[in-house]
């Protein structure tokens, strides 16, 4: 079953990651970098340089569930910015995910791109 709700973790690795890594490199970083267990139902976040896709990993029952956000135009803030190189992952909650998208599509740039488009 596909789900993600306030019921879970939500874990915002803070570094960026290429994103052609799919099911087993993203394993790998939650395993290594973050010493942390896929096994927990938790959910693990990437997000690449520019800030405009997402990674989002997941065990779920009969196994791993990767879900993929690609803007169009825009960049997500990220929930929390760290100043200590050394944290490498945060807990964050599912409210704080949603920030993180909506900040994209509320920011000033996508809103003059769509009154641009809604005038030609």
């Amino acid at each position: 079953m596909f789900s993600l709700d306030g019921g879970v973790k939500y874990w915002l690795y803070n570094k960026p990651v290429d994103m052609r890594k799919s099911f087993n490199g993203l394993s790998g970083i939650v395993t290594n970098a973050m010493c942390a267990s896929l096994g927990s139902g938790d959910v693990y976040i990437f997000m690449n340089a520019s800030r405009n896709m997402m990674k989002m990993l997941r065990r779920e029952e009969g196994g791993l569930v990767l879900y993929a956000l690609r803007l169009d135009m825009g960049r997500m803030k990220p929930a929390i910015t760290s100043s200590d190189e050394d944290v490498i992952s945060s807990g964050i909650s599912y409210e704080d995910v949603i920030r993180m998208v909506r900040s994209a599509l509320e920011s000033p740039y996508v809103r003059r791109m769509k009154m641009l488009s809604n005038s030609l």
